[in-house]
């Protein structure tokens, strides 16, 4: 806005010089100009919406894939007749895929907090699992060998046979594949020219544009009208930008994000309940609009 702003009283300043014709742009490259700026920002946003829509249905898979996974370890034995350490070890994985899911929204938002990360996951581990989950570089990665290792155990102790753990196994595959589309889509940014030439040219419009109207409002005899409709239609142009900017990261911690605390804070009430727990969470509600 203040670019805008200082770019339309240039133009409003210099018209007044009678030897200074150059001041005016013909309109015709001040359209150009909209034109290819606009054509950019829609192949832009497309793209961008396109990864956040990604994000979400990598989210939603993680959803369904948690429950997939809560269902099968729950459903690994008879809970009338197992052992008392085969049922921990089931109840055990579903605490795991909790920590997992939580630990994987944590570390796509590059969070480091360790309250955070107490909060969201070592709350459904053990005090030596979390410290040994502490030391690890990838814990997302971590946690899914942590959950595997279980499930290795049940099946080399017989609780379980060969045609469930290589079900559990297929879900855990899966639960890694969209785990590795969101480090995708964290790691791999838009390429920088889309940015870089974006900018560049929404500059340059928003320059030239005030040039090639000055003349357009002196005719009707308010030429400093120039100055606030420079501004707001380089506040527009300029909103179109962010708005594509913000949405291509949609793991970002900002407002715009994908609503990973909602989803996993579902997440946490499916599981919760089907595992008899008493500390339900409620289920998130946006603030001021805005749901994380």
């Amino acid at each position: 806005m203040v670019y805008g702003a200082v770019c339309s009283t240039l133009a409003f300043g210099l018209v007044h010089f009678p030897n200074a014709p150059w001041v005016e742009v013909p309109i015709a490259v001040v359209a150009i100009l909209g034109t290819a700026l606009a054509i950019i920002l829609g192949f832009k946003n497309s793209s961008a919406y396109d990864r956040w829509w990604e994000a979400r249905k990598i989210w939603g898979g993680v959803v369904n894939e948690s429950r997939t996974l809560t269902r099968q370890a729950l459903h690994l034995v008879d809970p009338a007749t197992a052992q008392p350490d085969v049922k921990a070890a089931t109840v055990g994985m579903v605490r795991m895929q909790l920590a997992w899911v939580n630990a994987l929204r944590l570390q796509l938002r590059r969070i480091t907090d360790q309250a955070a990360w107490r909060e969201g996951v070592a709350a459904h581990m053990n005090e030596d699992e979390y410290n040994a989950l502490r030391g690890k570089t990838n814990k997302v990665t971590h946690l899914s060998m942590e959950i595997a290792a279980i499930l290795k155990r049940l099946h080399t102790s017989g609780a379980i046979d060969g045609f469930f753990y290589v079900q559990m196994d297929n879900t855990l595959s899966r639960l890694t594949d969209l785990q590795g589309m969101a480090e995708r889509i964290r790691s791999t940014p838009l390429p920088r020219p889309y940015d870089y030439y974006t900018k560049a040219f929404l500059n340059l419009f928003i320059l030239f544009f005030p040039f090639g109207v000055i003349h357009t409002f002196i005719d009707a005899g308010h030429a400093w009208l120039v100055i606030p409709v420079t501004v707001v239609v380089g506040w527009i142009f300029f909103q179109l930008y962010i708005f594509g900017k913000v949405m291509s990261n949609p793991f970002e911690n900002w407002q715009t994000d994908v609503a990973l605390d909602a989803i996993c804070t579902t997440i946490a009430i499916d599981l919760k309940e089907t595992l008899g727990d008493t500390d339900i969470p409620k289920p998130l509600e946006p603030v001021d609009g805005v749901l994380m």
